[in-house]
């Protein structure tokens, strides 16, 4: 029996995605490049909404590439979200691409992250030419003054190719960190992601290929659709649940993973060893759920030394969900985050080889976690506060 939530028995309801349309680009230098080559040679249009954009090698190739496309009559958008300033600053090379002045309260907020994390921010901005050049271009319109709370990575060209999925503009994503990205090539899914964006009509497993969506803008506030339409989905785990996370701690979804092991469901989850950011919630999250189940054979946590940002679950070999939303609060009703859920076996067992290649050199927690008790709790707090904020 399905939870509530998704309307009608998932398998006989649904209609399987076929033929090539949807495509796993990966992590990495084949992900990045694969888009930067569709946004150069963009013929009509080009959509980008970044969270996060740094002023670095990579960023400057995709700037490069956007300019190309205006030069050549491509009418560009860029939504940037003003929000996550405060990350280029602290990570990465700690240059941002368009936020080049530090205004006190980001500025403020990059410093207490800092300081939290041992990684001082620089609010020494150096100026960019291209950034410049790309923001008084007339073929090109940058949104990246006001807070969005947009945490989504989107690129649409032309209007039938998009792609999307966990990875920021910058050579850490690149190169250091572990991401996956996908895309779907057709008009129809193009229109289909626009009119669920608008909030112009409810999440429908049945299409076989859709997208779970928060939008503060189109949801009521304080609401967030995707949280029980994601649940429901893992709850109808019959046989394997595969999982690669960047940031744990909703208990909405650790006890769907705990109650999934429980029901002798085959569950996986991948994340990093310590992450950049939550390393002691996600130690705490992965250790409670080892507590709640007893770690049974069923239960596979596997501990990567690099980065863990993607955000990917694959149910029994066959119905997917990835894109930008965490298993956090911030991301089920703060941010604004875009997942593509798909009906596709073929496309299922390429993300699970993808995340099987991640975990080659991972470990097996065969052990209770430790972590900072102390520095979760302060985690927690932060995260909270950023909730009632944004919600």
């Amino acid at each position: 029996m399905l939870p509530v939530g998704l309307p009608g028995p998932l398998r006989t309801a649904s209609s399987p995605v076929t033929g090539g349309s949807l495509r796993v680009l990966g992590s990495g230098e084949v992900a990045f490049q694969s888009i930067v080559e569709r946004v150069r040679n963009a013929e009509k249009s080009v959509e980008i909404r970044a969270f996060l954009w740094r002023d670095d090698e990579a960023g400057n190739i995709l700037g490069d590439a956007v300019l190309a496309a205006a030069d050549r009559g491509a009418r560009v958008t860029i939504h940037k979200d003003k929000i996550a300033a405060v990350y280029e600053y602290t990570g990465g090379n700690k240059q941002s691409f368009f936020h080049k002045r530090v205004d006190p309260i980001r500025g403020f907020q990059a410093w207490f992250l800092g300081a939290v994390y041992r990684a001082p921010g620089s609010f020494k901005q150096r100026p960019n030419d291209l950034a410049q050049r790309i923001v008084a271009h007339p073929n090109i319109r940058v949104e990246h003054q006001r807070k969005r709370f947009d945490h989504s990575k989107i690129y649409i060209v032309d209007d039938h190719y998009l792609a999307l999925g966990s990875m920021g503009i910058g050579d850490n994503h690149r190169h250091e960190w572990i991401d996956v990205m996908v895309a779907a090539e057709g008009q129809e899914y193009v229109e289909r992601l626009r009119e669920r964006m608008a909030g112009l009509d409810e999440f429908d497993p049945s299409r076989g290929l859709d997208f779970l969506v928060h939008s503060r803008e189109a949801h009521r506030k304080k609401s967030c659709p995707m949280i029980s339409h994601r649940l429901a989905l893992m709850d109808a785990a019959e046989k394997s649940l595969t999982v690669e996370m960047a940031y744990l701690g909703d208990n909405r979804f650790t006890a769907a993973l705990a109650r999934a092991v429980q029901r002798g469901v085959d569950v996986t989850l991948v994340t990093a060893d310590q992450a950049d950011v939550l390393a002691n919630i996600n130690r705490a999250t992965c250790d409670a759920l080892m507590r709640l189940t007893g770690a049974p054979q069923n239960l596979t946590i596997v501990l990567l030394p690099r980065m863990v940002h993607s955000k990917v679950v694959v149910i029994d070999h066959r119905f997917c969900d990835v894109g930008s939303a965490n298993f956090t609060s911030l991301s089920h009703g703060v941010y604004d985050e875009i997942n593509l859920y798909a009906d596709s076996e073929s496309f299922a067992l390429e993300l699970e080889r993808e995340i099987a290649s991640h975990c080659q050199d991972g470990r097996i927690a065969d052990a209770r976690l430790s972590y900072r008790k102390m520095y979760s709790g302060l985690e927690r707090w932060v995260m909270a506060y950023q909730s009632r904020r944004g919600g």
